[in-house]
């Protein structure tokens, strides 16, 4: 196995706290690692020391002689918006390969005529391919990207997908999206504790194996305690008999029992602290028989339609998840019923004792100079110090308190906002894009929050995962109507077999049937492609059944048993 970069002893501070310590990391030819940890763990810190970006406090990085790597761009460098697609790509490879630019960008869904746009008019997706497709021109036989998903449409993230899965070379990913990383690693590195725990699988595969090395870890941790007890008592016991008799033999045995409950002490088996970060949310609940009523909307922004609903009900405790397209009008949606809970919309119905809550995916409220304090104090209207306490707890220290929100990290602002959306305890609670700026450890805690909840959520998210775990309704936006769906599969295969709106348009319909018409559609008409649907239902079966009662989808489960009925039927 050929050794691309061997990393020894690393260390790095950040300020008076140390990221790690005593780091090695190893990536050989072929490798597809995921890189994860919770915010703050130091992650973006070691990818840019493995990519060279930066030097380490301490230890080295040594590489193979003559490796071609490369970095996926997080920004537009300098003086680039001006230049033409193409001849940004061109330009980091040999020039005689101008062909290869071609051949890359139309595999992230560039067309000829999009080869001349200067790079400052693409949107923020189409960017992020560039910068993709830039860091494959050179050919690179390890690749570093760190969270290439951030901000993607599922589209984008898609094509993502099916592009690392084709790179031939190893790669080190920092990402924080499940489904993604499931997807194209089969490597996985926790960086946690300052230290680091590799596991041969992707990350679902691996974080069952962190838990089980966890919970041996906690139960040899409890043995050694106990032992060690029981050592000191009998020291003690020996120690107090040496005063008693004035034996000299007794305590000589109790100090030579305390030398060993000092060596005990120092080889205890580590336990992990955990995030050092939490996220709480208390959410209340309404009596009322209908939460949300809407006839008669039309949604569209400066005079352009972009769809309409008939009638529409949402019910208090259903979790209902918004999909579709960007750009269809979700969160435009999403800021029309914000802005009609205090105006008088005979279209828009709130239950009388609705107390809404809105997560912004901009994060635009959570900005400027006011301090954390003060800003947590205004949107509760709670005294200064419970709203103290609670600021605490959501890993905020004393310290901070005074901090221009302003300066908060993406991540610090999304806790912060959690803070106040629990302090206010709302009973509907309308989520646009609330995952981005949180860890894995932070969106697996939101989601048990929110399935053990009674609260109305009205949820737009690209990770599929938390789409899935959370949401027991499911709405479209296609075709400038909203239409019911069974469940997300059949708009996730849509997206991720490139048919695009007009193609999904095609077997449009709502309810079960359709939501089983799309999923057989998209499974292909070849025997493997259907045995590959029916593994895949039967598997999202089990894990349903499997949860508690209050997290199950009864609906799903209609769904996906009607599906597997009909995909039985077409083997037969």
């Amino acid at each position: 196995m050929t050794v691309l970069l061997q990393a020894r002893d690393l260390t790095q501070s950040a300020g008076d706290r140390v990221l790690f310590s005593g780091l090695d990391v190893v990536v050989n030819a072929g490798d597809r690692i995921g890189l994860v940890g919770h915010n703050g763990s130091g992650k973006t810190t070691l990818l840019g020391i493995l990519a060279g970006d930066r030097a380490p406090d301490g230890g080295e990085v040594q590489r193979r002689r003559g490796l071609n790597q490369a970095r996926v761009e997080q920004f537009l460098p300098d003086g680039l918006a001006a230049v033409s697609l193409l001849d940004a790509v061109a330009a980091r490879g040999p020039e005689d390969a101008r062909w290869r630019a071609e051949v890359l960008l139309d595999g992230f869904g560039f067309g000829p005529a999009d080869f001349t746009l200067p790079v400052g008019a693409l949107s923020g997706g189409q960017q992020n391919r560039l910068m993709f497709a830039r860091a494959l021109m050179s050919e690179p036989e390890l690749l570093f990207l760190d969270e290439p998903t951030n901000h993607l449409d599922l589209a984008t993230l898609v094509v993502f997908e099916r592009m690392l899965g084709d790179f031939a070379g190893a790669f080190v990913l920092v990402s924080h999206d499940r489904s993604f990383l499931d997807a194209v690693t089969r490597e996985t590195v926790f960086l946690r504790d300052g230290r680091l725990y590799r596991f041969a699988a992707p990350y679902s595969e691996a974080r069952l194996a962190l838990a089980d090395m966890d919970d041996a870890s906690a139960r040899a941790r409890r043995a050694e305690e106990a032992e060690i007890d029981r050592v000191r008592r009998s020291a003690r016991r020996l120690a107090e008999w040496g005063r008693t008799y004035d034996s000299e033999k007794f305590a000589r045995r109790a100090r030579n029992m305390e030398k060993r409950v000092s060596r005990m002490e120092a080889e205890k088996t580590f336990v992990s602290a955990g995030s050092p970060l939490s996220l709480e949310l208390s959410l209340g609940a309404t009596r009322s028989r209908q939460a949300l009523a809407i006839e008669h909307l039309t949604v569209g922004v400066d005079g352009r339609r972009l769809f309409a609903i008939d009638e529409l009900v949402l019910r208090p405790g259903e979790r209902v998840a918004l999909l579709g397209h960007n750009g269809v009008g979700k969160s435009t949606f999403i800021r029309t019923l914000v802005a009609a809970l205090a105006a008088d919309d005979p279209g828009i119905r709130f239950s009388p004792q609705t107390v809404l809550g809105y997560y912004d995916q901009e994060l635009d409220e959570v900005s400027g100079s006011e301090s954390v304090m003060g800003y947590a104090v205004r949107r509760t209207d709670r005294q200064e110090q419970p709203v103290r306490q609670a600021l605490i707890q959501a890993g905020f220290p004393y310290a901070e308190h005074g901090k221009r929100v302003g300066e908060l990290s993406g991540g610090e602002r999304a806790r912060l906002l959690f803070l106040v959306l629990s302090l206010n305890a709302p009973n509907f609670l309308v989520l646009d894009e609330p995952t981005n700026h949180i860890d894995i450890d932070g969106k697996e805690a939101l989601e048990s929050q929110l399935l053990d909840s009674r609260a109305t959520l009205l949820i737009t998210s690209h990770d599929r995962h938390f789409l899935t775990a959370v949401a027991n309704r499911f709405l479209l936006i296609e075709d400038g109507r909203l239409l019911e769906e069974a469940g997300p599969e059949a708009f996730f295969a849509g997206v991720r077999a490139d048919r695009g709106a007009e193609a999904a348009g095609q077997v449009a319909g709502t309810g079960r049937e359709a939501g089983a018409e799309r999923s057989l559609a998209a499974s292909g008409d070849s025997e493997d492609a259907v045995l590959a649907r029916i593994v895949e239902l039967e598997a999202l079966l089990e894990a349903d059944r499997a949860r508690k009662p209050n997290h199950q989808k009864p609906a799903l489960q209609a769904a996906w048993q009607t599906e597997l009925e009909a995909l039985y039927a077409r083997l037969d």
